[in-house]
């Protein structure tokens, strides 16, 4: 059996993600929803809700006075990033997991899926893009296929390295090259296997080479920037990002001036110290509510 087939394999026998999660996916891309349709739908997690509130209470936003509530938490934090918090928690224990052939920690990859899917939300919001609503389920999940790939890259790192060293290959196409799939696939099809919108799986697999995709959308061109920009900044690098290459075209249709991309680092980093501070001791969340 190829790496491929074992890797489809194991797919298949993946949990799903929990139910909440499509819902909220499917809420967030729907124009008809309100504000509060949110809420409505994470009320009955009382370990979520408790993840939401810690967010609303916590010290990086410096109000004095408590919420107590969920209407009160999203009245503070706004309908996307209660979607951020509530969907990071669904999906918590499935990202964060160590990707050694990537020479990441289970932190790391954490940290970083959670750097790109802020990143890709400050962006749009900079650029005032609209419809791209689930573009920070999109990018949390961009490099999933990290996770299942990682011991597979770990056995086969030599023959990967001297590729792309001495091969001209991007990393992703030394992993199609030795292995026979690249992550960037994978998490593909990890996306599918959980019912998400086939917009979010075409981002995970064109993220790193948008110009191979069938569609170019401006989404798939804000995960590669994002992406792009969380390695430039530090925010969780891979031995893989050692050799990352950079879609020109791809910032280039989406016009970024320096400004907003300051902009976008800064909340960036604001954001992503209080998610860990709401992660912190977190109380786990259900599967398949």
């Amino acid at each position: 059996m190829s790496v491929k087939d074992d890797l489809i394999a194991s797919i298949s026998s993946l949990p799903t993600v929990p139910i909440m999660a499509n819902r909220l996916v499917l809420l967030l891309n729907d124009p008809d929803a309100r504000p509060d349709d949110v809420s409505r739908v994470i009320q009955y997690d009382p370990a979520l809700t408790a993840n939401v509130l810690k967010a609303a209470n916590s010290s990086y936003l410096g109000f004095t006075q408590p919420v107590t509530s969920l209407t009160e938490a999203t009245v503070r934090l706004g309908t996307n990033w209660v979607f951020q918090i509530a969907v990071s928690s669904l999906i918590y224990s499935n990202l964060k997991r160590p990707a050694p052939g990537y020479g990441m920690s289970a932190e790391e990859t954490w940290r970083h899926s959670m750097a790109v899917g802020i990143m890709a939300e400050a962006l749009r919001d900079q650029l005032r893009l609209t419809g791209v609503a689930t573009i920070f389920t999109a990018a949390l999940l961009h490099d999933i296929g990290k996770i299942p790939l990682g011991e597979f890259v770990r056995d086969s790192f030599p023959a990967l390295q001297e590729l792309v060293t001495t091969g001209d290959a991007s990393f992703e196409e030394a992993e199609q090259a030795i292995l026979g799939v690249d992550h960037a696939e994978i998490g593909a099809m990890i996306a599918e296997h959980w019912r998400f919108p086939e917009a979010i799986a075409d981002c995970i697999r064109w993220h790193h080479d948008p110009e191979k995709a069938p569609v170019i959308t401006p989404a798939l061109d804000l995960v590669h920037a994002a992406d792009a920009m969380c390695i430039m900044e530090g925010l969780g690098l891979g031995r893989d990002d050692l050799h990352y290459r950079l879609c020109e075209a791809s910032f280039e249709r989406l016009h970024l001036s320096q400004e907003a991309t300051e902009r976008a680092v800064s909340r960036t980093i604001i954001e992503l110290e209080n998610i860990k501070e709401t992660f912190a001791n977190a109380p786990a969340v259900g599967a398949g509510r």
